[in-house]
């Protein structure tokens, strides 16, 4: 009997081991014949969808087509024969890896599908939405665009993936599947690039490629004077705000000799194309604010080239060698540096994100270059600018003072001002706006008072800070730039340019060069009548002074370091590094060395089982 039961045991322990065996067999070969290592090739995806013509249906009812034509999968900046290789299974693999029957969709509805498919291009490419939301803005929840924004795929397409050069053309129907209300050449225009001549200077790719992933500043930016500096009047027939028509006009030139067109606020300078593809400036200039034609005497006797004279200041990414330029108009890397290494990898290489005053002055000074040019050739945002350009001392830009006396001076008006210079804080863009018009005039951030007195509180109220004015004030309102950034520079019109010194009306300094023609001051910009002489105002500042308690801001200024030019940027990586993305980590082996412990571990456990079974039973008998 004993022996029976012993067999008996014996027997349980052997087909339970059996069984542990032949589970952890059957998950072993489970994986082996499901589980393709590596994925199959493209081929073997293709074969079934190049010519399906079947769809699957989701949840919502919505279809989803299963074929995949090879011409448009060839074409796609994807295909395996290109630099990167990704293909079918790179896009179409669920969290189990590759397997055939396919595993269920978990999206609802189309919008779900896309989404999802839209996480695999985030695993190369930098979120971004450009034209909706700044990506800068909105961070991506786990990588999903949010609900009310297009995604990858609704934007770019699935399979038919148009190459960077064509995305302008190939985009425009897919912003037509949600913009139903527009006609096709209004999505064009939207996101066509803004061109140049020839191929730029090395690194530069062009404020449109910017609007990815700065949408607002991209938007903001195009509404600016930079943005619009000079335009193509074939493109642009409404830029051309000069009367070519007046019967007094002694132009030698007419409106059909115009290829280019400079200026929006100011004045109107116009650019003529030669048989030999030279651009020369006309001598003619059209004055906005007076609505009258002047003879350019200067460009009437002599060529001026305006590629190798003027086109710096009106152009982004200009190379001198060959005098070709990336952009028409003062675009993001004017002022951001080259961006070409950032674009291609964002997260890893920066451009110069906060421009100083030497940007903006690269422009908005006069002088030469160490190659002869009169603008800073080889200057790129981040250099130190007297590194590149030496500013002009010439008297006929300047006023004996060293003031500007004709536009474009502003920065060197600035560097004179020495209460300005004593504050870090005090820049261009404390007063100005780059990436929108301002609230102001000449894109100030605020109306001239209120920007002011935003630092000089104690100013507001003009009573107590010009006594002097009590009268006046009750008769004209008076803005803080009438006396300390007065109009003294011209640039159509005489003085319709503000010094930017920020010094006090100094009617002395008249007195001291000549008079008012000689060297203007902020007094008798305002007091022209006979008897209001550079002397009278000068009397009458310093009666003001021994009669009034002047109000004075000396505190706001406190001396402060000695300005230092700004250090110069790392330099950026080389052109073409991108994201390290991580590698997708095969597990497939996991599987059968799972289900093989399971099973040997399952074996001891019932061995361990039996033997204390069967020592119970010899403790009873």
């Amino acid at each position: 009997m004993m022996a029976r039961g012993a067999l008996c045991k014996t027997q349980i322990l052997v087909w339970g081991g059996l069984l542990l065996l032949g589970l952890a067999w059957i998950g072993a070969i489970d994986v082996a014949t499901v589980y393709a290592d590596p994925p199959p090739p493209d081929g073997a995806c293709i074969g079934c969808h190049q010519d399906n013509q079947r769809v699957f249906t989701l949840p919502s009812g919505e279809e989803l087509p299963l074929l995949a034509l090879p011409g448009e999968l060839a074409a796609s900046p994807h295909n395996r024969s290109g630099e990167v290789e990704v293909g079918c299974t790179s896009c179409h693999l669920g969290p189990t890896r590759y397997r055939y029957p396919h595993p269920t969709k978990p999206a609802q509805s189309r919008d779900e599908y896309t989404a999802l498919a839209s996480q695999n291009c985030q695993e190369c490419h930098v979120y971004h939405n450009p034209l909706h939301r700044n990506a800068e803005d909105e961070e991506p929840v786990a990588n999903v665009a949010p609900a009310d924004l297009p995604n990858c795929v609704e934007c770019h397409g699935s399979h038919a993936i148009a190459p960077v050069a064509q995305i302008a053309e190939a985009m425009a129907p897919n912003c037509l599947a949600c913009h139903t209300e527009q006609a096709e050449d209004w999505a064009q225009a939207l996101i066509a690039p803004r061109t140049g001549l020839g191929e730029g200077a090395d690194g530069y790719v062009g404020s449109r490629t910017c609007l990815g992933c700065h949408t607002d500043n991209y938007l903001g930016w195009g509404d600016t004077l930079h943005a619009r500096t000079i335009h193509d009047p074939s493109l642009a027939p409404d830029a051309i705000l000069a009367d070519f028509e007046q019967p007094e006009l002694a132009l030698s030139f007419g409106l059909a000799d115009v290829k280019y067109v400079i200026g929006q606020k100011w004045q109107q300078r116009f650019i003529a194309e030669t048989e030999e593809g030279e651009l020369l400036v006309l001598p003619g200039q059209w004055n906005i604010a007076t609505q009258e034609w002047v003879v350019d005497h200067r460009a009437e006797g002599e060529t001026v080239n305006w590629r190798t004279e003027c086109s710096f200041c009106h152009v982004t990414g200009l190379d001198t060698a060959a005098w070709e330029f990336q952009e028409f108009g003062i675009g993001c890397e004017d002022c951001h540096g080259p961006g070409e290494a950032h674009a291609d990898a964002p997260e890893e290489v920066a451009v110069f994100s906060e421009p100083d005053d030497q940007v903006c002055g690269a422009c908005h000074s006069r002088g030469e270059s160490l190659e002869g040019h009169p603008f800073p050739a080889s200057y790129q945002p981040g250099d130190t600018l007297t590194d590149h350009f030496t500013f002009t001392a010439d008297e006929t830009t300047l006023w004996p003072d060293g003031s500007a006396k004709i536009h474009n001076q502003q920065y060197t008006d600035w560097i004179q001002s020495n209460k300005m210079q004593e504050s870090d804080e005090l820049t261009c863009s404390t007063c100005h706006v780059a990436h929108e018009k301002g609230l102001g005039p000449s894109q100030t951030i605020l109306p001239t008072n209120e920007l002011c007195s935003g630092c000089h509180a104690e100013k507001t109220t003009l009573a107590r800070h010009i006594p002097y004015h009590q009268q006046a004030i009750t008769k004209r309102d008076f803005a803080c730039n009438d006396c300390h950034i007065p109009l003294m520079a011209t640039s159509a019109v005489e003085y319709d340019i503000h010094n930017h010194t920020f010094s006090q009306p100094n009617p002395q300094g008249s007195l001291e060069y000549g008079g008012v023609e000689f060297q203007p001051n902020a007094c008798n910009q305002c007091h022209t009548d006979q008897a209001e002489t550079a002397e009278w105002a000068a009397e009458t500042i310093n009666w003001a002074k021994e009669n009034y308690s002047i109000v004075r801001t000396e505190y706001v200024f406190e001396p402060g370091p000695t300005p230092v030019a700004p250090p110069v940027p790392t330099p950026l990586p080389s052109v073409g590094e991108r994201h390290e993305v991580s590698a997708y980590v095969d597990f497939a082996w996991v599987r059968p060395f799972f289900f093989a412990g399971l099973g040997l571990v399952g074996l001891i456990l019932l061995l361990l089982a039996g033997r204390w079974f069967w020592s119970r039973r010899a403790s009873d008998a």
